[in-house]
């Protein structure tokens, strides 16, 4: 567990204990306001559902949902998540400690499978408690959600899941999809919200490939949703579509949410394709060691950065890179006028290359702007896996 010292509000950015995973709140806030604008400029009525699991946060949940063209829900991997979003949505405090007027998290999307007997229980007590939806590919899973649902007294929400070429679950077909969505409509204790789909990281620098490429992946999803409702099937959700084509899906008739994740913080990973976000989230080192000319060390390793799909990029020191990782110290090469600076107790910022995999690392973020510490913001979403 993250043992921080808390520093008081109002504390210079740079005077941070480290290491630190520090978010910049007008950025971020940058961030929302040009995806959600996007969104809400698509064809038809589509509507942003953040998919949080990549900053577990509350607070920047509560962010996300009062921008324009919010859902006004929000999208988790495991029930665990949507157990701890649920639970915080209503106890978060304003930097001055008085009651927050936070809206409560009580719309949640559960985008990953609820199969065992103990998570359905629990499932369906959190249904009692919020609007709860989950997504199904299987089913034995459907007839395991209502039997529990109808003896908990509750009516469960679900999405048919489809596999939109990425290979980590949901149905394989239109005829699987559309056999599944009878069967949830002809469950007791369920209710067909719709239909969703993650396409899967789509890095495309070309605009034309990036559309086409969407645009194959989700044809079949909207085909389903065509053949369910010439069947009499209302659709109500059609969930898909990432920060990497969030402006291509909003543009697609028929799509009613765009399950956006990484954009208010972002990542490296994710900014190189999408240069129109900056970088939110920076892991905030220290120097602790300049031996020769051409290298440092700093106090963040892998339990700081999480660099397991790449390394994080230094920011703002010409001639200095961060190479390779231990598990609590990073080295960064140096050359030319860098190896003049980072000297032992200076600072640097490091932007994650996975933001999910980075954030899991951290128990608290520290929120900041203009420079100065606002608060530490509990990483509810850490850890919670089951």
């Amino acid at each position: 567990m993250e043992r921080p010292i808390f520093q008081p509000v109002g504390s210079p950015a740079d005077e941070l204990d480290t290491p630190a995973l520090v978010v910049d709140l007008g950025i971020m806030e940058q961030n929302i306001a040009v995806l959600h604008d996007a969104v809400g400029s698509g064809a038809g009525r589509v509507a942003v559902r953040p998919h949080v699991s990549c900053h577990g946060c509350p607070e920047i949940a509560q962010f996300q949902l009062s921008a324009v063209n919010s859902a006004g829900g929000v999208a988790v991997s495991s029930l665990a998540e949507a157990e701890a979003f649920a639970a915080a949505g209503g106890d978060i405090s304003n930097d001055d400690g008085a009651a927050s007027p936070y809206r409560p998290i009580d719309d949640i999307l559960i985008a990953g499978r609820v199969v065992t007997t103990a998570k359905i229980n629990r499932l369906v007590a959190l249904a009692g408690q919020i609007t709860l939806s989950v997504a199904v590919d299987d089913r034995r899973n459907v007839q395991d959600l209502a039997g529990a649902a109808q003896a908990a007294g509750v009516t469960l929400g679900v999405l048919v899941d489809m596999d939109a070429g990425y290979g980590f679950g949901g149905v394989a077909s239109v005829p699987d999809a559309v056999d599944l969505a009878r069967t949830v409509t002809d469950a007791s204790g369920l209710s067909l919200q719709g239909i969703m789909t993650y396409e899967g990281p789509l890095p495309m620098m070309d605009r034309a490939e990036l559309e086409a490429e969407t645009r194959r992946r989700l044809q079949p999803i909207l085909d389903t949703r065509d053949t369910l409702e010439q069947a009499g099937i209302e659709v109500a959700a059609v969930s898909a579509g990432s920060t990497y084509n969030y402006d291509v899906v909003s543009q697609l008739s028929g799509i009613t949410e765009v399950q956006a994740g990484v954009y208010p913080l972002m990542d490296m990973q994710t900014l190189r394709s999408r240069p129109e976000f900056q970088p939110a989230a920076r892991i905030l080192a220290t120097v602790i060691s300049h031996p020769v000319a051409g290298r440092a060390v700093v106090d963040a390793g892998h339990k700081t950065t999480g660099p397991d799909f790449g390394v994080p990029v230094l920011e703002a020191f010409e001639g200095a890179v961060a190479t390779r990782f231990s598990a609590e110290h990073g080295i960064l090469d140096l050359e030319g006028p860098a190896t003049e600076q980072l000297m032992p107790n200076d600072k640097v910022r490091l932007v994650p290359h996975n933001l999910a995999l980075c954030v899991n690392q951290y128990d608290y973020i520290r929120a900041v702007r203009d420079g100065k510490l606002v608060g530490y913001w509990r990483v509810a979403g850490r850890g919670q896996l089951g």
